[in-house]
Order: C-alpha cells, then sequence, then structure tokens
C-alpha cells in the first residue's frame, strides 16, 4: 500500500490557511477532483484502522525533523485534516463517519493531539464577513 502524502499533503501550509467561504469552497473542490483518491487505500481498506496508522506514519516519515513532526508543521497538517481529509471522506462515502472516526482516535494517538472532525457544509457555513478584521455576520 503506502499513501502519497507529499501530493496528498501538498501545499499544507498554504491550504491549512482557510480566510473566507469563497476560497474554502475552491479549495475544498481542488482537493476532490485532484486529490481524494490518494486516500482509497483507506476508504476501502478492510481494517481501517490498520491502514489509518499506515497513513499516520507516512506522514511522520514525509514530515519530521530531527526525529519528529515539528508543532508548526503538525498545526498545519491537523488543520490540514479537519478542513479537507475528514470532510471529504463524509462526502463521499456512505460509512464516512465510522472511517472518520477510526481515523481520528488513530491521527490522535499516533501524534498526541486532539482533533475531531466536522462536515463540510457546517466548516463552510462557520466562516463570517469581516470588516477590518471585526466580524458582522455570516457569509
Amino acid at each position: 500500500m503506502g499513501f502519497n502524502v507529499g501530493k496528498l499533503f501538498e501545499d499544507v501550509a498554504y491550504l491549512s490557511k482557510v480566510h473566507n467561504k469563497k476560497d474554502y469552497e475552491k479549495q475544498m473542490d481542488m482537493f476532490n477532483q485532484q486529490r481524494y483518491d490518494l486516500l482509497k487505500d483507506l476508504v476501502e481498506a478492510d481494517d481501517v484502522e490498520a491502514s489509518a496508522k499506515e497513513l499516520c506514519e507516512d506522514v511522520t516519515a514525509a514530515f519530521k525533523k530531527f526525529g519528529k513532526v515539528r508543532g508548526a508543521d503538525l498545526m498545519n497538517l491537523n488543520y490540514f485534516m479537519i478542513y479537507y481529509v475528514f470532510p471529504a471522506i463524509l462526502t463521499n462515502e456512505e460509512n464516512g463517519k465510522e472511517i472518520c472516526d477510526k481515523l481520528k482516535d488513530t491521527w490522535n494517538n499516533h501524534f498526541k493531539s486532539t482533533i475531531n472532525y466536522t462536515d463540510y457544509e457546517t466548516l463552510r457555513d462557520g466562516f463570517q464577513t469581516k470588516i477590518f478584521g471585526i466580524p458582522i455576520g455570516k457569509n
């Protein structure tokens, strides 16, 4: 198996910083069209936990410096998982919730994180309109 984490997490620092609904919609469409297929081994696995563990190990191998994934890199990876990977799985897979539960638990144990997930619509609808940095309502 083995995951192409270089392609899956390409531009992770840029994509993990989402500022408005329009950009998020555009970036999520790109993710679904160009990168979702890279998760096929995970979402179609008989043993999702083992596949999720392999994904975590591949991410560690690709992003580690001096033996571990640095804090800033891990933060970007966590945001990327929350913004793109989990919502894409929930949207595209009938058993997405079960897959996401196992992936979230495996990710949190492996990276000592406490991330959670939500669906695409909830994330998209959470963006607020701002004027001079002051939120004035949902856009």
